[in-house]
């Protein structure tokens, strides 16, 4: 049975195959061979949910390593190829890029609205360049970006970069400056990080233990242990529902999803996250005294 991708998933293994592809351009010689666990992180930027959900769909799992499969072979050939022939146009073709592009991307941040019928010349001007800068750089591109423009950029090339943002991207990346792959995100999963709230059932503080996994986290604390989901959902919120404490749910909840996000995408590191999470614990303190401050009569809470 087929696995059933989500939309994120999808762009994720787009960014994976160009990224094993832009490997195997410089190591031509090692398309064949098996690869380790470390070498599919180190080499093609593999994160750890990448084992619990992509990987089967592109490698084979051979004597606990890993050999890419038939169809990602004839993907790599065929990207490659496309990359080779582009590469002796591939410094003109920029140079035109950021000549004509760049000088009206600077115009349009001065004054966007009067440029907007410009726009059309000028995408009409760069498309027998596109192609050529897409296959010779091959750019990994933000997964939100992916999402929403809705098209394959290799299949599909034109019709994507048919958008302000996506002409960006290929201004960035031609700079060196665009969109990278990384994996030192994961580098903290599992280390866990003080969760500190004030409760009005104790009269005091309480410390939940909360560590990021690779599909949520996990709240340790002497009531109950488990797992949540990304947005806090699941353990953590029992264990605050336990001890009766009163907190604003789903601004608690969207502020964990975020930061299970921004962690993951490398937005922050470590130290930041944990302080981002103390400001949650904090919020809900504060949501929690708050109800101490109800009149007398009323005793709702």
């Amino acid at each position: 049975m087929q696995k059933t991708y989500n939309e994120f998933d999808i762009v994720r293994i787009r960014n994976l195959k160009i990224t094993i592809a832009k490997y195997f351009i410089s190591h031509r010689d090692e398309m064949n061979s098996v690869f380790s666990k470390q070498q599919l992180k180190e080499n093609f930027i593999f994160k750890e949910s990448d084992f619990k959900t992509i990987v089967k769909d592109l490698f084979i799992l051979y004597k606990k390593s890993y050999k890419i499969n038939g169809d990602l072979i004839v993907y790599l050939k065929k990207v490659i190829q496309s990359h080779d022939k582009a590469t002796k146009y591939l410094n003109d073709a920029e140079n035109q890029f950021l000549k004509k592009f760049g000088r009206f991307y600077a115009d349009f941040k001065k004054d966007p609205y009067s440029l907007r019928e410009l726009y059309k010349s000028t995408y009409e001007d760069l498309k027998s360049i596109i192609p050529i800068i897409h296959w010779g750089r091959l750019p990994v591109f933000n997964k939100y970006l992916l999402r929403n423009r809705g098209f394959d950029p290799e299949t599909e090339t034109l019709d994507f970069y048919n958008h302000l943002d996506c002409l960006k991207a290929l201004l960035q990346d031609i700079k060196n400056e665009g969109e990278m792959m990384q994996n030192t995100s994961d580098l903290h999963l599992g280390q866990e990080i003080p969760f500190t709230v004030y409760t009005r059932r104790w009269g005091s503080t309480d410390t939940y233990q909360i560590s990021r996994t690779v599909d949520g986290w996990y709240c340790r604390h002497i009531s109950i242990n488990g797992k949540c989901k990304k947005n806090g959902e699941g353990v953590l919120f029992q264990n605050l529902e336990h001890d009766n404490v009163f907190f604003p749910r789903d601004g608690v909840a969207y502020a964990f999803e975020k930061l299970w996000e921004d962690a993951d995408e490398g937005k922050i590191d470590f130290n930041e996250l944990s302080n981002r999470l103390q400001q949650v614990a904090n919020w809900i303190s504060e949501v929690e005294k708050s109800i101490l401050k109800q009149p007398e009569w009323v005793n709702y809470y």
